[in-house]
């Protein structure tokens, strides 16, 4: 393959010198997001989950989308005076820190699993999760006026329960570890738990430490989760970051850091998933060298030992 980019609308968006280019990039990612949905389209799953699991996709797809459409600024006046252009980055970044644990959902569920059966578990534990949240969200009123929807949840909860419960990674997890899965997992309704390379059962791992078990390098993503959070949460910092925005071209600077952040996430989601899903991977391989490597570029630097020259 060759090191060298010769087409110019490549090379800006790889070298990208202003938010122009930073947007062009972020629209191509898009653009190519919408093509594997388009082919995915066309695929029948046998497995239900996977279906829904694809779905994960499209759910990046509008986040991408979003950021673009909010790129745009908006104006504002009242009577003769006037608000120019400007974007609320905090949005931006709650965009952003969303993208970001839709990639560590995935990671948790499809690829930090080196074996089925831990596979198996985790699709369990997604669903059952997600099933006792749902439960949670119920009101005693909706309860009563639809209670065989209570009773398939719960039995969709029990389902999940006794699929785990006959693997045996977990009859060989000491009595702690299951009280702890079922804590997290099954009262709590948390999916973010890990089954390490020996079979033991790191519970509730933070967003921000998912990082740390997938196939990247550990500081790949070190500080986003965090800075992001603190961008979109109305902390002390992300207040005295929105008072200083609007001065010396601070908003520019910002809106390049959240559409970085979200392209690099999306290029490391999309190549876990197409090899999960390799009924896409197709729509990859038709592309030139050129295009195939704006594509993966932050996903391959967060894969090597150092990064891009």
């Amino acid at each position: 393959m060759k090191s060298t980019i010769d087409n110019l609308k490549n090379r800006r968006m790889v070298r990208p010198k202003s938010i122009t280019d930073w947007i062009e990039y972020l629209e191509y990612m898009i653009d190519f997001y919408f093509k594997v949905i388009i082919a995915l389209g066309y695929v029948g799953f046998k497995a239900p989950f996977r279906e829904q699991m694809s779905c994960s996709l499209q759910m990046m797809f509008t986040k991408a989308k979003s950021m673009r459409r909010l790129l745009d600024g908006y104006h504002h006046r009242e009577g003769d005076i006037s608000l120019n252009w400007q974007t609320d980055h905090t949005i931006l970044f709650t965009l952003v820190r969303a993208a970001y644990e839709q990639l560590c959902t995935f990671e948790l569920v499809y690829m930090i699993p080196d074996t089925e059966e831990k596979r198996s578990i985790m699709e369990n534990v997604y669903v059952a999760a997600g099933q006792v949240n749902r439960l949670k969200m119920l009101t005693e009123e909706e309860i009563s006026h639809n209670p065989e929807e209570t009773v398939i949840i719960r039995q969709d909860i029990e389902n999940c329960r006794a699929e785990i419960q006959n693997t045996s990674l977990y009859q060989s997890l000491k009595d702690k570890e299951k009280a702890e899965l079922e804590k997290h997992v099954f009262k709590n309704g948390e999916f973010q738990i890990i089954f390490t390379k020996d079979g033991r059962l790191d519970s509730h791992v933070g967003w921000d430490e998912v990082r740390n078990y997938c196939h990247l390098r550990t500081d790949a993503l070190h500080g986003v989760y965090r800075y992001v959070c603190n961008m979109a949460h109305p902390s002390y910092i992300g207040l005295i970051q929105f008072h200083d925005a609007y001065n010396d071209g601070a908003i520019i600077q910002l809106n390049e850091t959240a559409i970085m952040q979200m392209i690099a996430i999306m290029s490391v989601y999309i190549m876990d998933f197409m090899d999960e899903f390799p009924e896409a991977k197709h729509v990859y391989e038709a592309l030139d060298d050129e295009s195939q490597f704006v594509i993966r570029m932050y996903s391959e630097s967060f894969r090597k030992s150092s990064k891009l020259s």
